[in-house]
């Protein structure tokens, strides 16, 4: 599982190439308040700061194949916006679990062939959800 100093290293790392911000939102909300506070809007306060995500291994793979259907549908349905922000996500839950597959967040073709590399390296089926389309 990775550290909150991993995690703050990783923030710090990519803060100028997640744009919109939903790779550090993943990671951020791993770390406890007072070390995730730097990151926040400065009105954030503790008691508002929900329970810290689980971040180990078993629960980021639980992650990603939740989400895989979701990503899928957006990704066939051509939805840019929501197709990047699934290889945001990937991004960072593909590193909380311990892996490199690479940057994710090149979404040409919406990201399906990032989601079939992912798949592929967990061992799940991608066919089940892809259209086989490959449009951008």
């Amino acid at each position: 599982m990775r550290t909150d100093d991993e995690i703050i290293e990783r923030v710090r790392s990519i803060k100028d190439r997640d744009f919109f911000g939903f790779e550090i939102g993943d990671l951020v909300s791993c770390l406890p308040f007072d070390k995730a506070k730097e990151f926040l809007n400065a009105d954030a306060k503790e008691e508002d700061w929900g329970e810290v995500y689980a971040h180990d291994r078993e629960s980021m793979l639980k992650q990603m194949l939740d989400y895989m259907p979701f990503a899928w549908k957006k990704a066939n349905n051509g939805r840019g916006l929501s197709a990047g922000r699934s290889m945001a996500h990937y991004n960072a839950w593909i590193w909380l679990a311990g892996d490199d597959l690479g940057d994710m967040s090149d979404y040409q073709f919406y990201g399906k062939d990032n989601l079939v590399k992912i798949c592929d390296h967990y061992g799940w089926d991608a066919k089940q959800w892809d259209d086989g389309v490959r449009e951008n």
